[in-house]
């Protein structure tokens, strides 16, 4: 898929005429096509990825509180309600399964639109394909068509330039991709085609719904609704979806182009999308660490300057990290005091990284905030702008790293394309390994085999996977 936004000469191009309406097309073409198995092997990759990821946030105390909230609408629904032991309606089930994807700093990674799909896409689908009791494969045709909505549209409106604008990319294009998957789901139900008009409709809807300040990359503390914004998305998504079978709650048809459309309020110059025979679920990153997916490369970058981490800290003078300017804009807070801050800041990643390895999830945690070695560590990182790697962005998350040591040698590495990026993909069992801190002495199979055994089976159907996931 190419995006184009210019002549290359600083002139934006002249705004392809109804985006909304071709964008819908394409996707309604998508919902309505059978899968191959290349395809369906990555969906279960995703839904894998998504599931495990989910776990992880699940026990967060801000999705545990959220789940609390949701517990009020118990018997709504025949969606579960992942944690819990009752079901609820979609809408519900949706909000606290994508709070918990994204509560952790782990979920996947579009990155031209610099969003996470699988967050607010999945838990939509799996909410709404439960209570509708879809099979396995419309489950994963309707999420396909949701990662190809929410990639078009994000890239119609510039997701780099909706950051520096100051709106969360998956908050705001959360809500496209989860509509889309939703609506397929219940054309899917009536035994109708997906129609396009119907996902223009529902794209109106959630054009309105749109919302979600960067406010939280900001601050050092007060950041957790981030986490929310997914959740956010995911809910949207499947409200979008069923205020669009109302015919006279009317919205917009221009979601994307018009005066006040998605790109005018929240993007950049409007780009013409040209959608590719290869889907967008072959286009995402998955996260090995659980962090922000713009440092991923330099967390490779450090491994290899430091022998896979086997050099002392203790013979590092300076670390010196370089990329966009969206780093520094955003992610150069030094002392962060909470999770999400701590996943979000360049030093702090660093810090944490080269004093405990890669793969300590808890060392986001508050108990490592304070930690006096991440924190001698944090102090010697700075930022130096990259031009040179602009020319990699948003498509590629390309960073460097610079090490000057005690002995007066200096150490450099380039990194384009992390692990876990298309380029490097993570293997199933990479996958499964995420979740093996999971498991506890009472389990003898890590959940994450578990669940990819359910995925892998095409007989068990959407309500099977949620309620697995739910009680997992």
């Amino acid at each position: 898929m190419q995006s184009r936004s210019g002549s290359g000469d600083g002139v934006p191009a002249t705004p392809p005429a109804e985006a909304t309406a071709t964008i819908a097309r394409h996707v309604a073409g998508v919902a309505n096509a059978q899968l191959d198995a290349a395809d369906t092997e990555a969906l279960r990759r995703l839904f894998l990825d998504n599931f495990v990821v989910s776990l992880w946030g699940s026990p967060r105390p801000w999705t545990g509180q959220i789940a609390q909230w949701a517990r009020r609408f118990a018997g709504t629904g025949a969606s579960p309600v992942l944690g819990g032991d009752w079901s609820a309606d979609a809408c519900v089930a949706a909000l606290v399964h994508g709070t918990a994807s994204h509560s952790y700093e782990l979920d996947d990674t579009h990155n031209e639109t610099l969003s996470h799909p699988g967050a607010a896409i999945i838990p939509a689908a799996l909410a709404v394909a439960a209570a509708t009791d879809a099979s396995q494969a419309d489950l994963f045709r309707a999420v396909a068509a949701g990662y190809e909505a929410m990639a078009l549209v994000g890239m119609a409106a510039g997701g780099l330039e909706t950051v520096h604008r100051g709106f969360h990319p998956t908050a705001i294009f959360g809500a496209f991709g989860a509509a889309a998957a939703c609506v397929a789901l219940h054309a899917y139900q009536r035994g109708t085609p997906v129609s396009p008009e119907l996902l223009v409709r529902a794209w109106g809807h959630a054009l309105s719904q749109a919302s979600g300040s960067m406010q939280f990359s900001a601050e050092a503390s007060g950041g957790e609704v981030k986490r929310v914004h997914a959740g956010f998305a995911a809910r949207n998504g499947v409200l979008a979806a069923e205020f669009a079978l109302m015919d006279a709650v009317t919205a917009p048809a221009l979601a994307i182009e018009g005066t006040y459309g998605l790109a005018a309020l929240f993007g950049g110059p409007l780009r013409e999308v040209v959608p590719s025979d290869r889907l967008q679920i072959h286009a995402i990153s998955l996260k090995p660490y659980a962090c922000c997916r713009l440092f991923h490369s330099t967390i490779d970058a450090l491994a290899e300057l430091t022998e896979s981490f086997r050099i002392p800290t203790s013979a590092i003078r300076e670390i010196v990290i370089s990329g966009p300017q969206l780093i520094a804009d955003q992610h150069m807070l030094a002392q962060p005091t909470s999770t999400m801050a701590a996943q979000y800041s360049c030093p702090y990643i660093v810090g944490a990284t080269l004093r405990y390895g890669p793969y300590r999830y808890d060392a986001y945690g508050d108990a490592f905030l304070d930690d006096p070695g991440i924190r001698r560590i944090a102090q010697m990182v700075r930022f130096e702008l990259s031009e040179a790697l602009m020319q990699y962005y948003p498509s590629r998350f390309a960073t460097g790293a610079r090490l000057h040591l005690q002995d007066g040698t200096t150490r450099s590495s380039v990194v384009v394309d992390s692990v876990g990026t298309p380029a490097k993909p993570l293997s199933i069992d990479q996958i499964i390994a995420k979740g093996d801190g999971l498991a506890t002495k009472d389990k003898a199979t890590p959940v994450g085999k578990t669940l990819a055994g359910l995925l892998w089976d095409e007989n068990q159907g959407a309500r099977a996977l949620a309620q697995a996931l739910a009680r997992a």
